[in-house]
């Protein structure tokens, strides 16, 4: 699964005052990355991407990416991910002209996931 966000706020991105509230999604159940819903977090500066609308999820460092994937807690689907720290982050990731990509898994290898820190139920 491949998403393309929009560029960030600032120099190249959209205008300082551009909608802070997602963008809208159609349908439910399975979506695909053209049906994201994302939102820039200017006071925290994250950048958070949905598939779909957002549900509750499962948080899982990617350290591989820089990122938090949100999983779907009964399948395991990927169902939209955060950037924090994201002007860091663009820096370090973005071509020439801000653009980038999150290339993930349909479903999670939760099986290949570190859980040792977490306390919870899964």
């Amino acid at each position: 699964m491949s998403t393309t966000p929009p560029m960030p706020p600032g120099p190249g991105g959209p205008p300082d005052d551009a909608p802070e509230a997602p963008a809208s999604a159609v349908g439910g159940g399975t979506h695909t990355p053209s049906d994201a819903m994302t939102r820039y977090d200017k006071e925290r500066d994250a950048y958070h991407c949905s598939y779909g609308i957002p549900s509750p999820a499962l948080a899982v460092q990617d350290p591989e990416r820089e990122l938090i994937v949100r999983v779907d807690r009964n399948n395991f689907r990927v169902v939209g991910f955060s950037i924090p720290n994201f002007t860091e982050w663009h820096k370090r990731h973005a071509d020439e002209e801000g653009n980038f990509s999150v290339d993930l898994p349909d479903v999670w290898p939760m099986d290949q996931t570190d859980t040792s820190g977490h306390h919870g139920a899964w």
